[in-house]
């Protein structure tokens, strides 16, 4: 058996959740040609091996599967963007919290305006997407989903009114088209507008879509504090979504956000698990921090302001005195809801990046005016920004993270150190999720076993997620395999979150290593699935 490479004396953690042996990987034409527990498989007379690399006994798993991911738009900026890569993640679900790349035109554009980097797409539809997504050069694999909330603002705009006979019509073609294309399945933004004006048949009709055509419906639910109508009701609302309609349900970055809502983890399992037992197909994922990021006005303006408004209009409307007035008690009540202007720092903000890294306590104290009509500044002069905020409670994080049905993820984009990737002051998960959970909650504090932290973090979502090749290590399936080192795993933190992890030895992508040393190989052996 000609082998293209061997791994040998690697403590090979397959995925499944069954304890790591020692063993060897062998690959051949992107693929694991065989898993072999013999010492010095190598010297066998049945292999020939082009390339033989000693593990030492570190770690070999299946590459990392990041379920919840914003890459849409920016292998099209920088093909090496390397933050995910280089934290051991071969496979990113893009197109999450309702957001996608497709369909893009005018009406569309403002609603996806916080990922696309400045990058100024030239295609339409599902089709011409999926096409510019496989012509690109990326160093990790791409599995697209269909985003609600750019879909509705496709097709009708930031209207904030039941979609029409012949719109629904036109949504239903459009995600019928993707999903036949390949398109994993649809997500919603239902925190956000415009996916937060569909009504329930608008939902029920494209769920059933979904469960028709096998599609998976993933959510970023209406609350997770209590901006609206309160996170147990929004967690009721989707369950009932998917209990109707049968379409199997992935919960995005499960979370209580707010002290207002800590300690409800508990019940909101509950939730799930009495769904899962009446036979409906429930999960979640979960990205490993106590803070969160988001988009300010999105985050404290009421969702009847923002209807049907360009960001140009809400920039103009936000200047005014007059409207200030009248936002100013909600907009500074929703900031307290948040933890206070004290835990909200700027991540990304392109009209003024001197301002990224500060909190909205700064900027307030050094304007002398309050943190409520700083944020009216900011959003006046550029709509679009993020920022961080610290609202959660260690013990609901937790729960979240031991329950079985919960995967790892990063709900970040793909990014770089140096180039047009490297502005502003991101969130951490955007380079380190995995090797958080990895050093924090295996090594560090032992909340998880490391073969459940894989598990969650491969063969999980690829079963969710329809990946039939990946995510486990056996014959036949694809060489998606990252080597790393427990002990010297080094994760990025809030104060400099902005660089590589340590301790991630090698990463393969479909045979081919993108990381080899600890060292990008700049290689870029990505395709879309």
């Amino acid at each position: 058996m000609k082998i293209d490479l061997m791994i040998k004396n690697a403590k090979i953690i397959d995925g499944s959740g069954n304890p790591w042996f020692y063993g060897a990987v062998a690959v051949s034409d992107g693929k694991i040609a065989a898993v072999d527990r013999k010492e010095n498989p190598e010297k066998q007379s049945k292999y020939r091996v082009a390339e033989l690399v000693d593990a030492q006994k570190k770690y070999l798993s299946p590459g990392f599967i990041d379920v919840h991911s914003h890459s849409d738009f920016v292998f099209f900026i920088d093909p090496d963007a390397q933050s995910k890569l280089r934290q051991g993640i071969t496979t990113e679900v893009i197109g999450n919290c309702g957001i996608s790349g497709a369909p893009y035109n005018q009406r569309s554009a403002d609603q996806v305006k916080s990922f696309t980097y400045g990058y100024q797409p030239d295609w339409k539809g599902p089709s011409e997407f999926l096409i510019a997504l496989k012509e690109v050069e990326k160093t990790v694999n791409l599995c697209p989903l269909l985003g609600h909330g750019t879909l509705r603002a496709a097709v009708m705009g930031m209207e904030n009114r039941a979609a029409s006979a012949s719109e629904l019509k036109k949504m239903k073609g459009i995600l019928r088209e993707a999903l036949h294309l390949g398109y994993r399945g649809m997500s919603t933004g239902l925190y956000f507008s415009p996916g937060n004006f569909a009504g329930e048949e608008e939902l029920l009709d494209l769920s059933r879509l979904l469960k028709k055509e096998g599609g998976v419906l993933t959510s970023h639910i209406r609350d997770e504090g209590v901006k609206t109508v309160g996170f147990l009701n929004a967690v009721k609302e989707i369950l009932g979504l998917a209990e109707k309609t049968g379409v199997a349900l992935q919960i995005s970055h499960l979370k209580a956000f707010g002290p207002d809502v800590w300690g409800t983890s508990k019940k909101v399992l509950e939730l799930i698990e009495a769904a899962r037992e009446k036979g409906f197909e429930i999960s979640c994922d979960q990205y490993p921090y106590l803070a969160t990021g988001g988009l300010m006005g999105s985050d404290v303006l009421p969702n009847e302001f923002l209807s049907g408004k360009t960001n140009a209009q809400l920039e103009r409307e936000l200047s005014e005195s007059d409207v200030r007035e009248q936002l100013r008690d909600i907009v500074a009540l929703n900031i307290q809801r948040r933890g206070g202007a004290e835990k909200q720092t700027i991540a990304n903000y392109p009209a003024d990046h001197s301002l990224e890294g500060k909190t909205l306590q700064e900027i307030a104290d050094q304007n002398e005016i309050e943190p409520a009509e700083a944020l009216f500044d900011l959003l006046a002069d550029y709509f679009a920004g993020d920022w961080i905020s610290e609202a959660l409670n260690r013990d609901d994080l937790i729960n979240f993270m031991q329950y079985p049905g919960t995967m790892i993820s990063s709900d970040g984009v793909s990014l770089a150190t140096s180039g047009p990737l490297a502005a502003g002051n991101p969130h951490p998960r955007n380079y380190g999720s995995c090797t958080e959970v990895l050093s924090r909650y295996v090594r560090d504090e032992k909340i998880l076993r490391l073969e459940d932290a894989v598990r969650k973090m491969t063969s999980l979502p690829a079963a969710k997620f329809s990946l039939k090749s990946r995510g486990i290590i056996k014959a036949g399936m694809a060489a998606d395999l990252v080597l790393f080192d427990l002990e010297r795993i080094k994760s990025p933190n809030f104060e400099k979150p902005a660089v590589y992890p340590e301790g991630i030895e090698a990463v393969l992508v479909n045979g081919e290593f993108a990381v080899k040393d600890g060292k990008y190989q700049e290689v870029r052996a990505g395709r879309v699935i």
